[in-house]
């Protein structure tokens, strides 16, 4: 394991970021940039507004409230940021829009695009807690053994945790193998590069960047091996019951589930101990699929990204306080 990942950033940031289809976000204390290769070769880069939820409503704010709120909110702002990414890519194709497209456009009106960000959301959400939450339930369901007993219920808990681990490594292996997603992940390899050079005071040029490396214990990647290890401490104390009331009692604690495992994931982004550095390896294990090494022309877009946001945060005057790694 490289021993840059364990050094202490000599600059703490809150600046955060996410692949995008051929570009890089960065998202600070109250912005996002968004920069973007056109076809052209050409950079585009947008700076605008984005404030998070936790910060809009105290309550929200709370500690193992903010857990599943900045969920949310991240994936509302990732979804958006990928889909003007994409439209960035592909201005030049319009006149290939098919029917439908034209049809739900005209239907929904001038926010065509905010629904289709929530829709898109909303299904996110189902198929991650259908695949990764509910299937392993209902596949441990079919072993047989007492799961009413506290040992039997430990047992089944932990069968599931593995039987999610492994679903949960296939899709992000299997998905890995597509064309546009491997570049997706090598742009997450040039985000995570551009934030170690920046953490470490260095001039964001392409040389500084690319020595760097790929693996970052404060990626989204880590957190949701924490959300799997929660969820199987958390589902221990709940026993085990009938699949209904299996997958009920599961819905209801997400919100539990995914506020502790905040909470533990900022904790570990502070810790330098040697526990924390265990239970982020798998997680960086994993990182090894998700972030792949990235071109030049790659580092090119998330440097343009980091300089942008850096500029906003300076015009505005914002402080940066704590390391919070982007998700995937």
């Amino acid at each position: 394991m490289n021993k840059e990942i364990w050094n202490k950033p000599k600059v703490c940031s809150n600046i955060g970021g996410e692949a995008l289809i051929e570009g890089v976000m960065m998202r600070g204390n109250n912005k996002v940039a968004i920069s973007v290769r056109k076809a052209s070769g050409e950079i585009h880069t947008e700076v605008k507004p984005s404030i998070p939820m936790t910060k809009r409503n105290k309550i929200l704010g709370l500690p193992f409230i903010r857990g599943s709120v900045s969920l949310i909110d991240s994936m509302v702002v990732g979804i958006k940021a990928l889909m003007e990414s994409a439209e960035q890519v592909d201005f030049e194709e319009e006149e290939n829009e098919s029917k439908f497209d034209k049809w739900v456009k005209k239907w929904l009106g001038e926010k065509y695009f905010n629904y289709m960000i929530y829709f898109s959301v909303v299904v996110a959400l189902a198929i991650s807690i259908g695949l990764f939450m509910l299937l392993p339930n209902l596949i441990v369901g079919l072993f047989h053994f007492d799961k009413q007993t506290t040992g039997g219920s430990l047992l089944a808990n932990l069968i599931e945790g593995l039987i999610r681990i492994t679903i949960f490594i296939s899709y992000v292996y299997l998905v890995s193998k597509n064309k546009e997603i491997k570049r997706v992940f090598q742009y997450h390899g040039a985000e995570h590069k551009t934030i170690y050079a920046y953490e470490n005071e260095e001039e964001l040029t392409v040389e500084n960047v690319r020595k760097h490396t790929t693996l970052h214990p404060r990626c989204g990647t880590t957190f949701i091996f924490i959300v799997i290890i929660i969820s199987i401490i958390v589902f221990s104390f709940a026993g085990w019951h009938n699949p209904l009331i299996n997958v009920l009692l599961r819905l209801v604690l997400l919100p539990v589930i995914a506020g502790i495992s905040y909470e533990a994931f900022k904790l570990s982004a502070k810790s330098g101990s040697k526990f924390v550095r265990l239970i982020s390896i798998p997680g960086l294990m994993l990182q090894k699929i998700t972030t792949q090494e990235p071109d030049d022309s790659m580092l090119e877009v998330a440097i343009a990204s980091m300089k942008a946001i850096l500029e906003e945060t300076a015009e505005t005057g914002e402080k940066t306080v704590a390391v919070s790694e982007g998700a995937l």
